[in-house]
């Protein structure tokens, strides 16, 4: 096997030229597409991060807002407890100012009540009264009589009262 000098230039040559042919049809558009390519890659990845960090903030601002209403849920059951409380308050004042009034009531009715008994007795005691002088005046009674019957009499007005 020999080789020529001509040969071997000629085959130089061509592969300078394939090289050169390739280089201006092939590199600058394989470059544009890998530019492209790592770029595309690029605004994924940045993509990517900024959507992880919007979750972690997403996720921070519903771990503060759960802590709030957690907060908030506890200030709504103790301002609850207060109102029943109150509530519970209010109503034992009334209920108790209710038996106060039906207890004034009966009272006053007792009172009513005792003081009709007392008219009804003092009108009772000056029938009597009358009942009295008339028999001693019917019987003509002496004075001893009288004044025994009077003292019976008065001694039963004072048992009554």
């Amino acid at each position: 096997m020999e080789l020529h000098l001509g040969t071997i230039i000629f085959t130089i040559v061509n592969f300078l030229i394939l090289l050169f042919v390739l280089y201006k049809l092939l590199y600058n558009p394989l470059t544009k597409a890998m530019d492209a390519r790592k770029k595309s890659i690029q605004d994924s990845l940045d993509a990517a991060d900024l959507a992880q960090k919007e979750a972690d903030e997403t996720k921070a601002g519903l771990h503060e807002l759960i802590a709030k209403a957690h907060v908030e849920s506890d200030n709504l059951l103790v301002a609850a407890k207060k109102s029943g409380e109150l509530l519970r308050g209010d109503i034992l004042a009334k209920a108790e100012e209710e038996a106060n009034n039906i207890v004034e009531k009966a009272k006053k009715e007792i009172t009513f009540q005792k003081d009709a008994a007392v008219v009804e007795i003092k009108k009772e005691i000056a029938e009597l009264a009358v009942e009295i002088a008339a028999k001693m005046l019917r019987e003509q009674m002496d004075q001893e009589t009288q004044k025994k019957l009077v003292d019976k009499y008065l001694k039963e007005v004072g048992h009554i009262q």
